[in-house]
């Protein structure tokens, strides 16, 4: 895993428990006890926000805030008419850099498959090659253009990722979304 310097490694619980002194949500220590039955379940309400608050960080903060780890020997790779098709690993939640060793440059942006430049991709005279490569991002599977390799080697494929533990990854910077966190904003 890359980007370790302040990065918070929590799990559930912990994430649970920043959650609620970020917002102030802490139960006061007192001397006695008190039950109640008939209020919300505050800790699963918590934990479907954290939830839907990392998933929406994964999907939109800038990436030096977030997991990034290279996938490249989980990438399985199929060629067919200079066309690499590589199934993307389900740990991954977007691409932030990708090279085939043939290539002279990486790419680190991602044609949208309904875009203009995507289409250009699909003809054998406009589509990228070794100098000016180019990816399409059908988010489950990446469209590389292109190679003259019966048997291309995936040198890096950079995603940012979701920790397969479970647990919650991100920089420390992250902390201040918690409180004005809602599922329409963008980090």
């Amino acid at each position: 895993m890359e980007n370790t310097n302040q990065f918070y490694n929590l799990t559930e619980n912990e994430m649970l428990a920043l959650w609620k002194q970020v917002l102030h949500l802490e139960t006061p220590r007192r001397d006695c006890t008190v039950e109640w039955d008939d209020g919300i379940d505050l800790d699963a309400l918590l934990l479907t926000h954290i939830k839907q608050w990392y998933a929406q960080l994964l999907n939109t903060a800038a990436i030096h805030l977030l997991p990034i780890d290279n996938v490249a020997s989980d990438v399985s790779l199929t060629t067919r008419d200079g066309i690499v098709v590589a199934t993307v690993p389900e740990q991954c939640v977007r691409p932030v850099e990708w090279k085939l060793a043939e290539w002279r440059r990486s790419v680190t942006t991602f044609l949208d498959p309904c875009s203009h430049e995507a289409m250009l991709q699909l003809n054998e005279w406009t589509r990228g090659g070794a100098c000016n490569p180019a990816i399409i991002d059908y988010g489950f599977q990446m469209l590389m253009m292109s190679s003259t390799s019966s048997t291309p080697q995936l040198e890096l494929a950079r995603c940012v990722v979701r920790p397969a533990d479970g647990s919650y990854q991100f920089h420390s910077d992250l902390l201040s979304t918690i409180p004005t966190w809602n599922q329409n904003q963008d980090y």
